[in-house]
């Protein structure tokens, strides 16, 4: 049988507000960010994606599995090790699946207080665009406000290019596309292939 809880106070009952208090964690809390990632992929024939070399600093767009379109230059994440905090300055490795692309990134707004830095919001810090993809720490491959920071290991954990290199990657970037970020690129052989 059901008991209306209209009059109990949930002080009263220290389990209630504990169980409350679990769904709405269990609610609000996005995806575990140690939840298995891919490592590996193997690309269709003809297959457009992206790989990111974390080591050599570079991305290239290819088709299928070994030819490559075009090379760019990026700026990956600070931090070293496997990813585990949206704070943590480290650049996922993994496959992962683009989201969108955000046609015009300049009016979105970067605040150093969600990193827990000094300073305040700046427009514009994403530069010209920013393709996102699906991934639990809401990073993103973006232009940049700082072109001299390309070629480095600077980031928040986000995928940086000059925004000449973006709006070009970005014609060829389409939803569902495959991301492939890699500690160090290595040929592709059979054994990798997921």
């Amino acid at each position: 049988m059901f008991l209306p809880l209209r009059n109990v106070s949930i002080r009263k009952f220290p389990s209630i507000s504990a169980v409350l208090v679990m769904l709405v964690l269990c609610i609000l809390t996005p995806a575990r960010s140690d939840a298995a990632i891919p490592q590996t992929y193997k690309p269709q024939s003809g297959e457009m994606w992206i790989k990111i070399d974390k080591e050599n600093l570079k991305l290239t767009l290819r088709r299928g599995e070994g030819e490559i379109i075009k090379s760019y230059p990026v700026a990956v994440g600070r931090g070293k090790g496997v990813k585990k905090s949206r704070t943590d300055l480290i650049t996922p490795a993994g496959v992962f699946k683009i989201w969108r692309v955000i046609q015009d990134a300049t009016h979105l707004v970067y605040d150093p207080k969600w990193f827990g830095e000094p300073g305040g919001p700046q427009k514009g810090a994403y530069g010209a665009k920013l393709i996102s993809f699906y991934n639990p720490w809401e990073i993103a491959l973006h232009g940049t406000n700082a072109p001299s920071s390309i070629g480095r290991r600077v980031t928040h954990g986000c995928i940086r290019m000059r925004n000449s290199d973006i709006i070009e990657l970005s014609k060829s970037v389409t939803p569902g596309m495959r991301l492939w970020i890699v500690e160090r690129d290595a040929p592709l052989v059979e054994k990798d292939f997921i």
